[in-house]
């Protein structure tokens, strides 16, 4: 048996395709309106999946019920949970200290450091004092962000100390880190690693400040860095020294961040022990040859694959690229058509969805209305074409503005 929490971004992904050995033998703790398709023997919803003891319960009960030998889950709210699982099970994977470490940003720049990664300057954050206090020793921007956040949600960019005051509320009600802006390119580091033997770590750029990019409701993506630049074996080697740091398992995935500073330093961002989000997976998808998520369901369960042919893949895969269009405030009036030549054009919005101002407020990077993915064995080609389908599409899109918008 196995176990899988699927969260509501989860729901519609093919697990018993991915796991056709598994058909029958797979239950599932699910987010309340999220469809884990069929195979599953049995499966408990939860009504609030942000409600740790919940999920957590609900797990337990279907675990006692059906002694599953292994726990899969995508979404970053469920890595410290599985991780929990897998040690009260005695299973395999992830542990409670790793996934502690991979969740909580002080903790895993504490441990990067250590290790001689370079990181941003940072510190705790439990009163709007300890931000100011952070700016007086630390003159510039800074980055006020959840320690256990995902998304970019709940992240804010101050310029002087006097803005601390207005997030009193927020962060002292949940745990929030202050770390110094970072001026550099933002690149991530897609890495799978299979009983200690590295299989692949794929190297990508996102466009402008990246995941930042959608608070301005610019359109972004990422494109996948030419294998012939320094700067791509650097980052890779970045990212395993990274995830030795973290006293991670020999049996492991990451998404890791980084800046590359106009001078050549590369400087930790973040690391997540999951797969990337929003249209990361189908870009790497043409790089690896399989979906990564479905790679992962494979490894994290024990089934056999080919490993090889990934490794393979990646080494004559044609550079890949995805860009996505951010909703905005108010209401889709048309929709685009799909640029000649993309992969996986696909429209997350119809006409007259409707983009409240609390509905906007609570918006992830990664929520896109409309994302697709280019490939092209010539590197400069990709940046050209990645350029000009972006515009394309943009221009497809028409809103119409909230009433409530133009009243404010």
């Amino acid at each position: 048996m196995i176990l899988v929490l699927i969260s509501a971004r989860g729901a519609g992904l093919p697990f018993a395709r991915w796991l056709p050995e598994m058909c029958g033998q797979l239950v599932a703790v699910c987010a309340a309106g999220a469809d884990p398709g069929e195979g599953f023997a049995e499966i408990v919803t939860v009504t609030d999946y942000n409600d740790d003891d919940a999920v957590l319960g609900a797990a337990r009960d279907l675990a006692g019920r059906h002694r599953p030998n292994a726990v899969f889950a995508l979404a970053e709210v469920d890595v410290e949970r599985a991780a929990r699982l897998r040690g009260e099970l005695g299973l395999p994977g992830l542990d409670t200290a790793t996934a502690a470490a991979y969740r909580d940003k002080i903790l895993m720049k504490e441990l990067a450091q250590a290790a001689g990664l370079l990181v941003p300057a940072f510190a705790p954050v439990r009163h709007p004092a300890d931000i100011a206090d952070f700016m007086a020793r630390h003159p510039g921007h800074v980055v006020v962000k959840p320690r256990s956040g995902s998304g970019s949600t709940g992240v804010y960019v101050l310029d002087s100390p006097a803005q601390a005051a207005g997030l009193a509320d927020i962060v002292t009600s949940t745990p929030y880190e202050v770390e110094e802006f970072v001026d550099g390119a933002v690149h991530h580091v897609d890495a799978f690693r299979v009983g200690g033997r590295p299989v692949a770590a794929v190297v990508s750029r996102y466009t402008g400040q990246g995941c930042l990019e959608h608070w301005t409701d610019a359109p972004f993506g990422s494109r996948s860095v030419d294998t012939a630049d320094p700067i791509c074996a650097r980052l890779v080697h970045e990212t395993w020294r990274l995830v030795d740091a973290l006293v991670s398992p020999p049996t492991v995935c990451v998404h890791a961040e980084f800046f590359v500073t106009g001078n050549g330093d590369i400087v930790l961002c973040e690391v997540a022990a999951r797969i990337g989000g929003g249209p990361i997976p189908t870009m790497l998808r043409h790089v690896l040859g399989i979906d990564p998520r479905h790679l992962w369901a494979r490894v994290e369960c024990g089934l056999p694959t080919d490993l090889d042919a990934v490794r393979e893949r990646v080494a004559t895969a044609p550079h890949a690229a995805f860009y996505g269009v951010p909703p905005r405030l108010g209401r889709v009036q048309r929709l685009p058509d799909a640029p000649p030549g993309v992969h996986d054009f696909t429209l997350n919005t119809h006409v007259g969805d409707e983009w409240s101002p609390a509905r906007y407020s609570e918006r992830k990077s990664a929520d896109f209305l409309a994302f697709w993915v280019i490939t092209d064995p010539d590197f400069t080609a990709l940046g050209r074409r990645l350029v000009s389908t972006a515009e394309q599409v943009s221009a497809g899109f028409v809103w119409d503005r909230l009433e409530s918008e133009d009243a404010a």
